[in-house]
C-alpha cells in the first residue's frame, strides 16, 4: 500500500513539474499576480470564512454556487469567491448572458486566500468531463501544490480540506 501511495506522489510531482517546472516561474508569477489583482478588486465584497459571488448568475450557476456554499467549509481566517463562466465570459468581452454556446470547458472557478493576504492563493477549476477538475496552490510565484480529481463532485468534496491545509 505504501508503494502505491509513493508512486502516486511521484506521479503528482512529475505532473506539477511538467506543468510549471520547479522554483520560481514568470508564467506562474504572472498568473498569481492576476489572481491577486482579482482578490484585491473583490476585497470589499469578501467575507471571512465565506464564499461570495456575483449578483447576476445563470440558473445553473446559482445551483452550483449554492452547493459550493453548502459543501465547502472555508476557514475563518480565509475568504473566497466563485467566478462563474458567464461572468468570466463577460470579462473577456462577451455579452451578458451569452456564454452557453461558447463550448464551455468548466463550471467556473473558486479563488481563495487568507484575509488581507494574497501571498498564498488557492485556485480551483471545476472542469467539465472533457478536462480534469483541479486545485492549484500558488505562493511567491511558485506552484506549490496541485491536486487533480476525477470529477467536479470529488473536487468540491475535497476543497475544504485543501483550503484548511494551505490557508489555516
Amino acid at each position: 500500500m505504501t508503494s502505491i501511495k509513493a508512486d502516486e506522489n511521484r506521479r503528482l510531482a512529475q505532473t506539477i513539474e511538467q506543468r510549471a517546472g520547479t522554483g520560481h516561474s514568470e508564467i506562474v508569477a504572472g498568473w498569481q499576480s492576476m489572481l491577486q489583482d482579482m482578490l484585491i478588486r473583490m476585497q470589499p465584497f469578501l467575507r471571512a470564512g465565506s464564499i461570495v459571488t456575483f449578483q447576476q448568475l445563470l440558473p445553473d450557476e446559482k445551483v452550483f454556487f449554492d452547493r459550493l456554499v453548502d459543501e465547502v467549509p472555508v476557514p475563518t481566517v480565509a475568504q473566497a469567491f466563485y467566478l462563474p463562466p458567464s461572468v468570466r465570459h463577460q470579462m473577456m468581452g462577451g455579452r451578458a448572458g451569452d456564454n452557453g454556446d461558447t463550448g464551455l470547458s468548466d463550471a467556473g472557478v473558486l479563488v481563495a486566500s487568507r484575509i488581507g493576504d494574497q501571498d498564498v492563493i488557492v485556485n480551483a477549476l471545476f472542469a467539465l468531463a472533457s478536462c480534469t477538475p483541479a486545485v492549484d496552490v500558488y505562493e511567491q510565484g511558485q506552484l506549490v501544490a496541485g491536486y487533480q480529481y476525477l470529477s467536479i463532485d470529488a473536487c468540491r468534496s475535497e476543497l475544504g480540506t485543501v483550503l484548511k491545509r494551505h490557508l489555516q
